[in-house]
């Protein structure tokens, strides 16, 4: 019966002993894609219930070799006593893989809606991506539209003619252009370090009261014509357009000022003005001075006449003959200055007739103690096509009158020089006590004088004015009180260099 009980007992030994190792093997199999893939659910399933498994076969196996080794051994009775307790274990270890295998399916559920959900946020993160890299491309494409747009606006302000200011909202300057620069006479730098306002511009502070009252108050002002002036003391005519800028994102305000030089604009205004006025005069002027000439001669003869008949009235009829001469000089600038033109045209060096007026008036009484100077161009010779005379009376007007404004001590310099555009320039130039602002604009007026009675008759810059008309150019004047007088005659240029 042993014998026959061998091949029963080989199969249950060594069946038990192949469990064990294929329940080991499993497991090692399981350990080895667990650690290959850790977030693996059924890798985890895999192992755990390997484990479940492999407990199970090694105490079922355990329990079958026992139970075997104690019957061969004639001990049944202990087998009996302790088959309770693999029969738990084996138990156990089954609740146990039926637990794992329960709580793998919940967890795989949790799975699902894991990897669901994984899904979904690699779907929302490839979205994702490609709305950054819109986004990205979006930006960049803007970043250049934004720095193209700078450029332009940087363009048209550095390149701007016309003055471009900006400035924070207590009127400090914070930013100008070079037309800013070369308008005002203040560099950038000092603009900002030295915390100037718009206001340190304008000629007369309660003008800039004015404006800068009408721009808080209405919050823009519209060209409005000021004088600005400038370090050198010249005074400048301007118009001036500014508005309020709030800003953008909580910034600050500012104020924006557009200004235009308007000083050449008005002087050629004034000058056009003043030909009219001139030529309606002068049209005038012509028949009066005729119609006055003649009695004029005939009161001048007898006068001479009667002083050489009657000496006893010769104080009285002297008298009657210089006040008749200064009529006759009244009437004979008259006649010069509604002259239409002379038909004597010839090459004139400037050069020739300015140091001719010089060299003639230096031997003058009255230009004894006034240091007069003559700086002539060097270059080639200033010719023009003009009439010599007449332009030596226009200089001797200029210097004479320079002498009065020195008072007879003071510094004349007068100056010749070649401009651009074929453009000759005569400068007289004196340090006397200057125009007051409100005779500027009169001093080419006929009969206009601020000199005593008897010392002027007020046509001198009147005839000159008209002079200069006819040989196509034109004369400047700028003055400030105190400070002295400059005289700019313009004329073309002829071109004949011999």
């Amino acid at each position: 019966m042993i014998a026959s009980f061998i091949p029963i007992l080989a199969v249950d030994v060594l069946g038990s002993v192949a469990m064990v190792i294929i329940a080991l093997l499993s497991l090692y199999k399981a350990r080895i894609l667990r650690e290959l893939d850790p977030d693996n659910a059924v890798f985890l399933y895999l192992l755990w219930i390997s484990t479940g498994l492999t407990i199970f076969s090694v105490s079922r196996s355990f329990g079958h070799i026992l139970r075997q080794f104690l019957m061969l051994t004639s001990n049944a009775e202990v087998w009996h006593a302790i088959s309770a307790y693999t029969g738990s274990i084996n138990t156990v270890s089954f609740m146990l893989v039926g637990l794992i295998t329960l709580f793998f399916n919940q967890n795989w559920k949790i799975n699902e809606k894991i990897l669901t959900g994984r899904k979904k946020l690699e779907k929302t993160h490839i979205e994702l991506m490609d709305l950054n890299q819109t986004l990205e491309h979006k930006v960049v494409e803007r970043t250049e539209r934004l720095t193209s747009s700078e450029h332009k606006c940087r363009r048209i302000f550095e390149q701007s003619l016309d003055t471009i200011i900006v400035t924070d909202s207590e009127f400090k300057i914070m930013e100008t252009n070079p037309a800013g620069i070369t308008l005002t006479g203040y560099s950038r730098d000092e603009m900002i370090m030295k915390k100037m306002t718009a206001g340190s511009f304008f000629a007369d502070p309660s003008e800039w009261e004015r404006i800068s009252h009408k721009i808080g108050s209405e919050e823009y002002i519209l060209n409005e014509e000021v004088e600005f002036l400038r370090p050198d003391n010249e005074a400048l005519l301007v118009l001036i357009t500014g508005g309020i800028d709030y800003g953008a994102f909580g910034s600050a305000k500012s104020y924006h000022f557009i200004i235009k030089n308007i000083n050449e604009k008005k002087q050629m205004e004034r000058q056009i003005a003043q030909a009219d006025k001139l030529a309606a005069l002068g049209e005038l002027s012509a028949g009066v001075a005729h119609e006055i000439n003649n009695p004029l001669g005939i009161i001048l003869g007898y006068s001479q006449l009667l002083l050489k008949q009657a000496p006893e009235h010769q104080d009285d009829l002297k008298i009657i003959e210089k006040h008749v001469q200064n009529c006759k000089t009244v009437v004979s600038d008259l006649l010069s200055f509604s002259r239409k033109g002379s038909p004597e045209m010839s090459i004139v060096d400037i050069n020739k007739v300015v140091d001719g007026v010089v060299k003639f008036l230096s031997n003058h009484s009255d230009f004894r103690n006034i240091e007069m100077s003559l700086n002539p161009y060097t270059g080639d010779r200033l010719n023009i096509l003009g009439n010599e005379q007449e332009l030596a009376q226009v200089m001797v007007n200029l210097v004479i009158n320079a002498c009065h404004a020195v008072d007879g001590k003071g510094k004349i310099d007068i100056t010749t020089k070649k401009a651009e555009q074929d453009k000759i320039l005569i400068i007289v130039k004196d340090n006397g006590k200057g125009i007051a602002k409100k005779n500027l604009t009169r001093i080419f007026d006929p009969f206009f004088t601020t000199k005593p009675v008897g010392q002027g008759t007020g046509l001198g810059l009147s005839v000159g004015y008209g002079i200069i008309k006819r040989h196509r150019g034109d004369i400047r004047v700028k003055s400030s009180k105190e400070k002295g007088t400059v005289f700019t005659i313009n004329l073309p240029a002829d071109g004949t260099t011999t």
